[in-house]
């Protein structure tokens, strides 16, 4: 007598075979959890791996991207800062390695030439603007833009976005004529040239709360330039707007600036590369939501500058509109990196479809093959008599039934056709078409066959040997199927 577990009641070898399928299930979901932990993102960016163009190393674009990358790598994310000149060699940095991919995302400002054919795609817009403030020593005063006339400014360096956009304002109609002399220079370089007195002016798009801005106001003794008709001049540009600066914002004792002075503003979009990874982007939109709590609130944009096309991306707007990444965003990135959920989605629809439809086949045939069937077997028991059964049939006097030669002929044909589709329905039974599963459906078909076989081989043999006993042994070509 076997051993018998007491706990269980169970012998001694299915016991253990319990246990270790126990332990096998245990491990096999220990993998997938640890598997699906390893590719997610929800709560930490360790899929991340993408790179940021941002501007010059004492920009706020800079400095915003290194607090990024900080919190991604906290979390075993990648998220490489390059700095540059700004925004309009970000542009052209990321519309031309869109094949390589070598760079990914970048800030700029808007209002900067974006062309349609650049497949750039906007990510979202920064909650807060940046301002433009051009800087000039304390103590000169330009109350009109016609007292600009023949002063030289500094716009930041050559590609950036204040450059571009000093050149555009001083582009207009009604500035032509002030023969101002822009030059390009960095940061640092143009706030002490205009300490030194080299130049009478110097431009940066920036937030006004820089460190950088208050550091070169009070070291060099600057003071922020405000024509008083700049309003009119701002109200020509739609993505534009007019801020204040406080009196004393930057300096309280003596006040600088000394009475609240007007600025324009422009705004910050993130844009990314059409290489970028759907899971990329996911990431980062929720470490700039993590860093700047305005982000999602503010998002999506309502419009940006005509000038700038970039159309919001598919992921970007799925997230403003929940807050948060979906699903497979969450735990599946590297999912989502090949499809997006959304033809996911389509693609389970079209394989539900597709099995649907190949079980819809497979029933059909196999009702071909019943149908067949049941047909022969109709015309064997019409042959013999109606009603007998196989057995029957087999025990019948076959003087009385075979005995004329057309109905060993029709007999004989009856055989033929039954062992072409016993064929048949072997080969459907191996069909690449069937469904996992029917087999079973196609083999019962083989044994009904395989019973109709016998009768009819039985039959045939006692018509050619008269004196043969009965006997229900098969003549039949295949192996014998049984019944379930």
């Amino acid at each position: 007598m076997r051993p018998v577990l007491p706990m269980f009641g169970l012998p001694g070898p299915w016991s253990g075979k319990g246990i270790v399928r126990i332990l096998v299930l245990l491990m096999v979901a220990a993998a997938v959890a640890a598997l699906a932990a390893g590719f997610g993102i929800a709560r930490d960016y360790g899929y991340l791996h993408a790179s940021i163009l941002t501007g010059a190393p004492e920009g706020q674009y800079f400095k915003l991207a290194t607090r990024l990358a900080d919190r991604a790598k906290r979390e075993h994310g990648v998220l490489t800062v390059i700095p540059t000149a700004g925004s309009i060699e970000n542009v052209s940095r990321l519309a031309a390695g869109r094949d390589r991919c070598t760079e990914t995302f970048a800030l700029i400002q808007d209002g900067t030439p974006v062309s349609g054919d650049s497949q750039l795609q906007l990510l979202g817009r920064l909650p807060e603007p940046e301002s433009l403030i051009i800087l000039g020593k304390q103590g000169r005063t330009f109350p009109a833009f016609a007292d600009l006339h023949g002063l030289s400014v500094g716009i930041g360096p050559e590609g950036s976005g204040t450059a571009y956009l000093m050149q555009q304002l001083f582009a207009d109609a009604d500035l032509q004529g002030l023969d101002l002399r822009l030059s390009h220079h960095g940061l640092p370089e143009q706030a002490k040239l205009v300490a030194e007195g080299k130049l009478d002016l110097a431009a940066f798009v920036i937030q006004e709360d820089a460190q950088f801005l208050r550091t070169v106001i009070n070291e060099y003794a600057l003071d922020i330039v405000a024509p008083q008709n700049l309003q009119g001049l701002i109200a020509r540009y739609p993505w534009l707007s007019l801020g204040q600066i406080p009196a004393g914002r930057f300096n309280l004792v003596p006040p600088v600036p000394a009475t609240a002075k007007q600025a324009a503003r422009v705004g910050t979009l993130l844009i990314a590369s059409p290489c970028a990874a759907r899971a990329d982007r996911i990431a980062l939109l929720m470490l700039v939501g993590a860093e700047l709590p305005g982000f999602v609130r503010r998002n999506p944009p309502s419009s940006t500058s005509s000038a700038t096309v970039v159309p919001l991306a598919p992921e970007a707007h799925q997230f403003f509109l929940t807050g948060e990444p979906e699903v497979a965003d969450r735990y599946f990135p590297w999912l989502v990196n090949l499809m997006s959920p959304a033809y996911w989605v389509y693609l389970v629809m079209a394989v539900t479809i597709l099995f649907n439809a190949l079980k819809g086949f497979s029933r059909f045939r196999l009702w071909r093959i019943d149908a067949a069937r049941e047909k022969l077997e109709t015309s064997l028991k019409e042959l013999i008599e109606p009603g007998l059964t196989h057995a029957q049939m087999r025990a019948a006097p076959v003087e009385r039934v075979m005995a004329a030669p057309e109905r060993q002929a029709a007999a004989q044909t009856i055989m033929d056709r039954l062992m072409e589709l016993r064929a048949r329905c072997q080969r459907q039974t191996s069909s690449m078409v069937t469904p996992m599963g029917d087999e079973m459906f196609y083999r019962y078909q083989q044994s009904l066959i395989d019973e109709a076989t016998t009768t009819v081989g039985a039959l045939l043999q006692r018509s050619q040997n008269p004196a043969a006993p009965v006997s229900a042994a098969p003549m039949r070509k295949g192996p014998q199927a049984t019944r379930p």
